[in-house]
């Protein structure tokens, strides 16, 4: 029986594996696979690709799925396909995460306008511009996150920012050596390693500016190149956030994430992460405390304009990622 109209062709397929292969995931995991054919795509978990192991592993795992899956609907949008989505579609396989039918002809017009931003939007650990993003532009990106399921909480007031600003810095002096070292040796070796010199971004310079909410994310260790730099001394920070929690809504703010990073892009605006208190289960109960009218925080974005634009960050090779079927 042939394939309808609408159906993709091995190009198309290759084209949307490689934009969603792009999208962010924590510390650069990339925990994903892709299973493709004419009738759509599939996004399914890696878990021996889950990111250093804290209390947030797993979640992290989905929400960088998440990330993924708005990539696939974002990019087959601009193939100008319409399409259904199905969110952990076999409750027997919580690898399977997602399930996208190509249904017909007429992409969604603003997810296609967005693709446009997949190819440029980078994690930036570079420092950013003092002055702050418009308050029209932040009102983009809560609308981004909302259309998700999720919510945006600019942290714009006293003393709120400064109490999640001391449970980043909290998380970061607590951190437990081992942990520290397993995501120092995953980030840094391979060949490319997963997160090289000039992804990571220079060393905050101690020199009584507050660096807080930048993450070096291979503290103590000596990277030739890499140097020092002072950051912004007052970081705009947001905290994304769902009303429930669990793989769902991880699900869910994986998408809004990927969705409010690719508008930001567009309005010259980049982003890094300050999730340290994320990865502690009662630090992130103090961070949820503070918010309990929104909901559960997921990601710490810390955003800005940025001085500097770093390379893309390495990929898996696409046969590592991509199972194609019905040819």
């Amino acid at each position: 029986m042939p394939y309808p109209d609408h159906a993709l062709d091995v190009p198309e397929q290759t084209a949307v594996a490689a934009a969603a292969a792009s999208a962010p995931s924590v510390l650069n995991s990339q925990p994903w696979l892709f299973t493709t054919g004419p009738q759509g795509v599939e996004v399914h978990a890696d878990p021996r690709r889950a990111p250093t192991a804290t209390a947030s592993a797993q979640r992290d795992v989905y929400l960088s799925c998440g990330a993924a899956l708005f990539t696939v609907r974002a990019a087959l949008a601009r193939l100008d396909r319409a399409v259904r989505v199905s969110v952990l579609p076999e409750a027997g396989d919580p690898l399977f995460v997602a399930r996208v039918t190509v249904t017909g002809d007429g992409g969604d017009p603003e997810a296609a306008a967005l693709y446009r931003w997949v190819g440029d939007r980078r994690t930036n650990r570079y420092p950013f511009r003092p002055e702050p993003v418009p308050a029209g532009v932040l009102a983009l990106l809560s609308g981004a996150a909302e259309h998700e399921g999720a919510t945006l909480r600019r942290l714009d007031a006293e003393p709120e920012y400064q109490r999640v600003l001391t449970l980043i810095r909290r998380a970061s002096l607590a951190e437990d050596d081992a942990v520290r070292e397993d995501r120092t040796d995953r980030l840094t070796t391979g060949v490319p390693p997963a997160v090289p010199v000039e992804n990571l971004g220079p060393v905050p310079r101690r020199d009584g500016t507050d660096s807080g909410a930048v993450r070096d994310l291979a503290p103590d260790l000596a990277l030739p190149g890499r140097g020092t730099a002072a950051f912004e001394p007052h970081p705009e920070l947001a905290v994304l956030e769902t009303a429930e929690d669990g793989p769902a809504s991880w699900v869910a703010a994986g998408q809004a994430l990927q969705r409010l990073l690719l508008e930001a892009t567009g309005h010259g605006i980049a982003a890094s992460f300050a999730n340290q208190p994320l990865e502690d289960a009662e630090l992130r109960e103090e961070v949820s405390s503070s918010a309990a009218h929104f909901g559960h925080p997921q990601m710490v974005l810390r955003m800005g304009y940025p001085l500097t634009r770093p390379p893309a960050a390495p990929r898996r090779p696409q046969h590592e990622v991509l199972r194609r079927v019905g040819r």
